[in-house]
């Protein structure tokens, strides 16, 4: 059995282990961690990321800067793309099979079978982990919401980030924007600096500061890069996302470099984001530009009309998957007016996702030309190769797209 079936394995039976994928109750991982002596408590320099978007792209410009300047980091985030070390960085690097591996059948044995959810086992993992290899900073970004996330387990903090904060998941942090602005600020601890990105929702803005401002913590104040600084991640939003990353690595180390900075920042990667696809599968398929992104929610859509407008390539065709507890026609409504067809297509293996009828049926009435497709390879081949192409609306179909084009995340 190779090292990679072996994982799939021990994945699988993890995953088994609880009926919901999301069960907020921090006591589950509280009693797991305690069995190992609680390793939470003496994890050096933590920042903690929380916000609707652009915590990714926030975690990997400050990681790039840190890692510039010499210092080790280690980094988690979720989901992944299309292997699971991708959420458990190392100094670096993707955590090996071999070493994840053995931490997951050490949290298993502990764990002893009793319920608990994938997502809190994951996080027991990262933590024992970056325990087991420390560096001298760790960054840590939150799965879903703030307060009552996994991560949330973690009290010493060196940092917390909060990005930007929409409506998403309000099934499980509430319909009201001061109600989500709270529960991901439940991540802030008394006397432990804040950075409080720019908020797009004057609400979310008001109740994180008082949050803040409650727990009487130091609100560190933006410092922004310019827009003539190049960034290695597409759009214009990007540098609001740098510019959180620049204040934090500012506040960690006071003397940064400009010119380490300037590059760390150009050179930072995060799949799945805005990313143009230039080689692999794809491009046999493709006589212009491919765009693939993970957005799934109205902010990102917004993101993704500004970027299209700012392209000004005339109209795109759009490959779009979806789940089902997305508003897929609201979604879609941001950026219609630079579509020319939508491909609907169902995400394999995904059984929360909209299959290509119901896509087809949700958006029959937006007066866009909507046609159904087998898969994403069937979509390639009927979508004109002469137009650009757009293809989004959920992270697992960017997940499925960069598997199929044979992708490599390192």
């Amino acid at each position: 059995m190779t090292k990679e079936d072996k994982l799939s394995q021990t994945l699988n039976r993890m995953f088994s282990l609880h009926p919901k994928l999301i069960d907020f109750d921090l006591s589950r991982l509280k009693l797991l961690m305690k069995k190992f002596n609680n390793p939470q408590n003496t994890l050096q320099n933590v920042i903690h990321i929380a916000g609707t978007n652009g915590k990714g792209s926030t975690a990997s410009f400050l990681k790039e800067i840190l890692e510039n300047h010499k210092l080790s980091v280690n980094l988690y985030t979720s989901p992944h793309l299309i292997n699971f070390n991708e959420r458990i960085r190392i100094n670096n690097k993707l955590i090996s099979e071999e070493k994840l591996i053995k931490i997951l059948e050490e949290v298993e044995t502990k764990n002893d079978n009793k319920p608990i959810t994938f997502f809190e086992i994951t996080t027991a993992a990262a933590i024992i982990a970056f325990n087991k290899y420390p560096s001298d900073v760790n960054i840590i970004e939150t799965g879903l919401g703030g307060r009552l996330d996994a991560t949330n387990i973690i009290e010493n903090k060196k940092i917390t980030i909060i990005t930007k904060i929409g409506f998403d998941h309000i099934e499980f942090l509430g319909k009201k924007i001061e109600d989500i602005a709270r529960e991901k600020a439940g991540i802030f601890r008394k006397n432990t600096p804040v950075i409080i990105a720019k908020q797009k929702n004057k609400k979310a803005s008001e109740t994180l500061l008082a949050c803040a401002t409650k727990l009487k913590t130091e609100i560190i104040k933006i410092k922004n890069i310019s827009s003539n600084t190049i960034l290695g991640l597409k759009g214009d939003h990007q540098y609001e996302n740098a510019s959180t990353a620049y204040t934090a690595a500012k506040k960690i180390l006071p003397l940064l470099s400009l010119s380490k900075t300037k590059l760390a920042l150009e050179q930072t990667t995060w799949p799945g984001r805005v990313h143009q696809i230039e080689q692999g599968k794809i491009i046999d398929y493709r006589k212009n530009i491919t765009i693939l992104d993970g957005a799934h929610n109205e902010d990102s859509a917004y993101v993704l009309n500004q970027y299209l407008n700012k392209k000004s390539l005339g109209k795109w065709n759009l490959i779009i998957g979806m789940l089902r507890n997305r508003d897929i026609k609201d979604f879609v409504n941001i950026f219609e007016n630079h579509i020319n067809k939508v491909f609907a297509i169902t995400i394999p293996d995904i059984k929360s996702s909209y299959t290509s009828n119901q896509i087809i049926i949700k958006l029959k009435k937006s007066g866009l030309h909507v046609l159904p497709a087998k898969n994403l390879e069937n979509a390639l081949q009927i979508a004109e190769k002469e137009l650009p192409l757009l293809i989004t609306g959920s992270l697992y179909l960017a997940g499925y797209t960069l598997r199929f084009n044979e992708t490599k995340i390192n």
